[in-house]
């Protein structure tokens, strides 16, 4: 359910807004681009997560996608960090469309259910950090070493900490806080961040059955009435 680092669809969405502008093209080609893009898109995913953003080449994504060099820099104009932009979306989301977790429907319609709040938060942020912590982890390691993955991941840390604030007022017009909503808010920060994750079922190899569990349970008991 949190969007995480998603903060990204919004850079997204203009790209896709100034490609509606551009030339006709026909749907056949159109769908050989986007195959293009995701084919480059999985080649950077793994590059990324294996070496690191500040590591990896353009040159290397092409030679492992299996394309040239300028069919990258066509695919991705943008360069090495609209491929990481996308690839971070992608994983976040679970597909292509440039649509923030927050807002989608399926997470609405669980903010607006108090009997499943909790449970589908647990399950989505589990699905959501099993796909898209290895880029995560990658995007903060490289914080250090370049500006832009620095400002990409304080923008992650702002969005993620807007959307538990809309959780956290969702549990309460619910009743289910036996908390302030700002403490609400930091709790459910801290407990769903891809650090956490990553310390849990990274380091120390749970399963994801066995993180979801534990993240119902301790959000229950740390937020809700006893």
């Amino acid at each position: 359910m949190c969007s995480i680092y998603s903060a990204s669809n919004a850079w997204r969405v203009q790209q896709v807004t100034g490609e509606v502008k551009r030339a006709y093209r026909s749907p056949l080609r159109a769908e050989s681009a986007r195959r293009t893009r995701a084919s480059v898109r999985e080649a950077a995913t793994a590059l990324f997560v294996a070496q690191g953003y500040v590591r990896t080449t353009v040159k290397e994504i092409a030679a492992a996608a299996g394309v040239a060099l300028r069919t990258v820099h066509t695919a991705y104009p943008g360069g090495k960090i609209e491929i990481f932009h996308e690839a971070l979306d992608v994983a976040t989301a679970g597909d292509e469309a440039a649509i923030a977790v927050i807002d989608r429907p399926e997470v609405r319609e669980s903010l607006a259910d108090p009997d499943r709040l909790i449970a589908d938060l647990a399950r989505h942020g589990t699905a959501l950090l099993g796909r898209a912590g290895p880029l995560l982890a990658a995007c903060v390691g490289s914080a250090g070493a370049d500006p832009e993955m620095a400002e990409l991941n304080e923008l992650g840390a702002r969005t993620m900490a807007a959307d538990m604030r809309r959780v956290a007022e969702a549990l309460d017009g619910h009743g289910l806080l036996a908390v302030p909503v700002d403490e609400a808010a930091d709790v459910l920060f801290a407990l769903c961040s891809p650090m956490l994750h990553d310390l849990l079922v990274g380091r120390r190899s749970w399963t994801a059955e066995r993180y979801e569990t534990w993240l119902a349970r301790a959000l229950r008991l740390l937020l809700t009435p006893r």
